[in-house]
């Protein structure tokens, strides 16, 4: 039994110590990449103000979850790409950008 314990000790001891590791899930022989963010901003995919196309893009349903306050007189959230905006309903008139607003859930 004794001998048992030592062996496995010994083995743990020998594997590589993952807590030094900056990704979440590390594995023996395998390394994190980053993916570098582009130096140059990019422009906003619509302008405040735009009419958008109906159809085109898709209302964001659960606000709360992505820490945004509830929809309310008239206006909803949409996806344009990989931004929120703030969108009047009936005239389907970009209002503002509030991709700054959510949470880490976006």
């Amino acid at each position: 039994m004794l001998r048992k314990l030592l062996l496995v000790t010994a083995l743990l001891a020998s594997l590589p110590v993952l807590a030094s590791a900056q990704c979440r899930i590390a594995v023996a022989g395998t390394a994190c990449v980053a993916v570098p963010k582009p130096l140059v901003p990019q422009p906003d995919p619509v302008e405040i103000g735009q009419t958008l196309e109906r159809g085109k893009y898709s209302m964001l349903m659960n606000a709360r979850y992505y820490g945004l306050p509830t929809v309310s007189d008239g206006w909803v959230y949409m996806r344009i790409e990989e931004e929120i905006y703030r969108v009047d309903w009936v005239s389907h008139v970009v209002l503002e950008k509030v991709t700054h607003l959510a949470s880490g859930n976006w």
